[in-house]
């Protein structure tokens, strides 16, 4: 708390008067000018953000606080002085308490829990019920220039200042250990906010006790050095995501400090220019040690950018040689494997005579591997062309009923021998004519079915093609009792190499290129693949779109 100065004048505008000493504007304009300006800082980059908001609040309160203080020193009227000094003895711990909030807010990202709200209104509640009694203030004389405080402005105020303090002190401990990126940023904020309340207190008790006023006033100056820290740590760790404005607001409060010694007169001019000097050097230092830190990353960035780009032209080299390994090596395989499978089905058929039964089943187990390698080396052949840009499409207009229909025709045999009934329906409103790739759009159609059959141990897959008028569009719906997809599944099914994790159960011959090949054919058709599932052991539903043709 302050003094009663009794000025001979009367104040202009509340805070304006000769018999104010510098000191006392010098201290408190440059407090309030950090808090509002690292409080903007901050609300600007998150404006809807809790502990923005709470700190402007903080930072308003505060500033009111050194307003009244201002008007103290400069007023003559007994009742601005009452008014003035009792909203102070409230303010002041209401500044520590919702410091408590803001440092509670800024580790937890929450408000505290409900006990923490009843200590904090609990030890406010005797300031606020007995402010307007003498046991504040208890006499006001102004012949000689005096107050008498009370218990409460004098203790009690002090009391709860060091008691948030401690509970600040105690967050502060327990959780800084605890935090990963923003350790030293939180360190900082910590350091900051801890010194501006032990040196706001400490001179106002020293004051209280000694009738020196004077000293209370250096107490103030913790406040740009708070806000000196806050912005390096916004410099430094991009804290408050507010990276650049940092360093704006550090310059901003070294040009008030610099600029307000033109208005110091000489009986303070040494210690108010080595309390300057001393808070410039700090906040260069950071401010300078910041920027080469900024420098250095740069430099590595730098320095790792441009390996990335020789290794990732490297990556690209190999790529390129993958594919073109993939695509002779296909070629060279499907010349055997057509062989193998021509001669396999001649000998089932008895072309060279009559097979045993047990030759029979061996024959059709070379057939079905055959097969299968077949689709294998075709879905191979078809990622080398895709990737290299040489996928070719023919389009015309065909019926996309009539072509799934027999196709589920060919593939019908196949599931009969597994045990699983693959239907053919048609919901179709108009005719269903296509413009596409005839021969891709076969293929997609074979792939998912096919796919559909490999993960139902037992059940059905159900083939329906259905239109909508409205987005000119031709559906080709497959619906299993498979094994179903999870949501994390759904999402990557369609990448390459990609399977669920419980697709081996049922089948451990997929490649999982098959539906990345069947969808990108089909979006380069103009169309799309995608699927839908109600979850694992539930089955799954893949659709097929294509544009009617106009």
């Amino acid at each position: 708390m302050s003094p009663l100065f009794c000025p001979w004048e009367s104040a202009t505008f509340l805070f304006v008067s000769s018999n104010v000493p510098l000191l006392i504007n010098y201290s408190h304009f440059i407090a309030i000018f950090s808090a509002l300006a690292v409080s903007l800082l901050i609300f600007v980059n998150n404006p809807k953000a809790l502990l923005s908001r709470l700190f402007v609040f903080f930072a308003v309160l505060f500033s009111v606080w050194a307003l009244l203080d201002v008007a103290l020193w400069a007023t003559n009227d007994p009742a601005v002085v009452m008014f003035a000094w009792s909203l102070q003895v409230l303010l002041e711990p209401l500044v520590y308490a919702i410091a408590f909030f803001l440092v509670y807010i800024y580790f937890h990202g929450n408000q505290p829990p409900l006990r923490y709200q009843l200590i904090v209104t609990g030890a406010l509640l005797p300031l606020i019920l007995l402010l307007p009694t003498t046991l504040n203030l208890e006499a006001l004389q102004l012949s000689s220039c005096e107050s008498i405080e009370g218990p409460i402005a004098k203790y009690y105020t002090y009391f709860l200042n060091l008691l948030f303090t401690c509970m600040i002190l105690a967050v502060s401990f327990r959780n800084i250990p605890l935090m990963q990126e923003r350790k030293r940023s939180a360190t900082y904020f910590s350091i900051g906010l801890v010194t501006f309340l032990l040196s706001f207190t400490s001179g106002n008790i020293i004051s209280s006790f000694t009738d020196e006023w004077t000293l209370s006033q250096y107490g103030l100056f913790g406040m740009p050095l708070f806000a000196a820290l806050i912005a390096y740590s916004v410099v430094r760790f991009n804290a408050f995501r507010a990276q650049i404005a940092g360093a704006q607001v550090i310059v901003a409060v070294l040009w008030a400090l610099v600029c307000s010694l033109l208005f110091v007169d000489t009986e303070i001019a040494t210690p108010i220019t080595l309390i300057t000097l001393g808070f410039t050097s700090i906040a260069g230092f950071l401010l300078i040690r910041s920027v080469r830190q900024e420098f250095q990353q740069r430099q590595e960035i730098e320095a790792l950018a441009q390996k990335l780009q020789r290794a990732n032209k490297r990556l690209k080299q190999l790529d390129q040689m993958k594919s073109e390994f993939v695509s002779i090596a296909s070629h060279q395989l499907r010349s055997p494997l057509t062989s193998i499978r021509g001669y396999t089905s001649m000998l089932l058929e008895g072309t060279y005579g009559k097979v045993s039964p047990k030759a029979q089943e061996v024959l059709q187990h070379i057939a079905d591997s055959s097969r299968f390698m077949a689709l294998s080396v075709e879905d191979y052949l078809n990622v080398s062309r895709i990737q290299s840009g040489n996928m070719k499409y023919e389009y015309s207009d065909f019926n996309l009923k009539d072509l799934t229909e027999s196709v589920v025709d060919e593939l019908r045999p196949q599931g009969i021998k597994k045990g699983i009934l693959l239907t053919f329906k048609s919901d179709l409103n108009g005719r269903g004519i296509v413009n596409a790739d005839i021969g891709k759009t076969k293929q997609v159609i074979q792939n998912i079915i096919d796919n559909s059959m490999k993960y139902t141990p037992k059940g059905s897959v159900d083939v329906r093609v259905r239109d909508d008028k409205k987005t000119k569009k031709v559906f080709v719906e497959v619906t299993d009792t498979g094994i179903g997809m999870s949501e994390e599944t759904l999402h990557s099914v369609f990448d390459k190499f990609e399977r669920a994790h419980n697709a081996n159960e049922v089948n451990v011959t997929g490649t999982g290129l098959g539906l990345f090949v069947a969808r990108t054919m089909a979006q380069a058709m103009k169309g799309d693949l995608y699927a839908t599932s109600e979850g694992e052991g539930r089955g799954s539903t893949f659709t097929i779109e294509l544009p009617l043709a106009m």
